[in-house]
């Protein structure tokens, strides 16, 4: 088999259906294996997958394993060289697999992934300063806002890739960008999980993903193992999904945002260098003390900051243990920021 497609899937079967089906659609020169992780897994829902697409790969997980562990089980039940990754909540665009295998493979062995291009379903608007707020806005880094429009608007993009800043916190890049601007400099780091090129030889290399952390940053995590250990991430500019963002979790919820800067600390933890893990330990506590200040203009409300000192501890320790486990000394942890050091100021 040269490539596994895996999908995870978790009580949408609407939005999954959309994936595998243009998924299937593709017309490529190679062998492709579609493995379906089905998180939280009813038999009847299993039936229903398999009944529908004899010729995929259905993977029951009885528990919700997040993101991070459907993934894990995707990459375990499937043989290709090569492992695609498609948010289930997205559409692969006509030559989506053809584009991406051959970026990966222009790229050589040095390259264990290349980030694919996802852009947003629908067409948006700028919102204009001054008007009225919607919680459903779209809020670029320049704090521009963007909203959904039934007729008119522009396509923006999702994303081509993640940006790493000084601070551990890993971004789109080309976030909210109309698709006809010019792209963004900032230097690419690392790929989405929604849509990304992985060869499969590296990343068991580097042990794959941390399935402790759920969801979000757990690409940034292992993008961040690939570099350190020398290898190269790409882009595959051309390689396109259509994605309705956030349909999982929404884009700027509670849990989005504990979750987010949960794994920030465990990931920095682990991969960054010392004076990294400070900065991200010092902006969390000032961040920790201005919530609980002014509670009206808070990002984690006071339970999610209990529930975050409660556990943050035991996955630090984690993290800290894998930190010694993985062996990459100061150097090589300077080497690969230094590459990436000020993206946040590249526009």
């Amino acid at each position: 088999m040269d490539v596994s497609v895996v999908i995870v899937d978790w009580h949408q079967p609407e939005l999954t259906r959309r994936a595998l089906e243009s998924v299937l659609s593709q017309r490529v020169d190679a062998a492709v294996e579609v493995v379906l992780v089905v998180n939280d897994a009813d038999d009847a829902t299993v039936r229903a997958y398999r009944s529908d697409f004899p010729s995929i790969v259905v993977v029951p997980e009885p528990t919700n394993a997040g993101f991070a562990g459907g993934v894990a089980r995707g990459i375990d039940a499937s043989t290709g060289e090569v492992v695609v990754l498609v948010n289930n909540d997205a559409v692969a665009d006509h030559g989506f697999l053809d584009r991406g295998l051959a970026a990966l493979a222009a790229g050589g062995a040095e390259t264990a992934a290349v980030a694919a291009t996802a852009v947003l379903e629908g067409r948006f608007v700028r919102v204009e300063s001054g008007a009225p707020r919607s919680d459903d806005d779209l809020v670029a880094a320049d704090g521009r806002r963007w909203r959904r429009v039934p007729t008119g608007g522009v396509t923006l993009v999702n994303g081509t890739g993640v940006v790493l800043d000084r601070s551990g916190n890993g971004r789109d890049r080309d976030w909210l960008r109309p698709i006809d601007d010019a792209p963004e400099v900032a230097p690419l780091f690392g790929f989405s999980g929604g849509a990304a090129f992985l060869r499969r030889s590296a990343v068991a290399a580097v042990g794959g993903f941390d399935e402790s952390l759920f969801m979000y940053y757990e690409d940034l995590d292992l993008a961040w193992r690939l570099r350190l250990a020398g290898y190269r991430i790409g882009s595959a500019p051309d390689a396109v999904v259509v994605h309705r963002h956030a349909a999982s979790s929404g884009s700027d919820s509670p849990l989005v945002r504990s979750q987010s800067m949960r794994n920030r600390l465990v990931v920095t933890a682990r991969d960054a260098s010392d004076a990294m893990v400070a900065r991200v330990l010092a902006r969390t506590a000032v961040r920790l003390v201005r919530d609980l200040v002014r509670p009206s203009r808070a990002q984690l409300p006071p339970s999610a900051w209990w529930r975050l000192v409660r556990e943050a501890p035991a996955a630090l320790r984690r993290a800290r243990h894998l930190r010694r486990r993985d062996g990459w000394s100061a150097a090589d942890r300077r080497r690969v920021e230094a590459l990436f050091d000020g993206a946040d100021r590249s526009r």
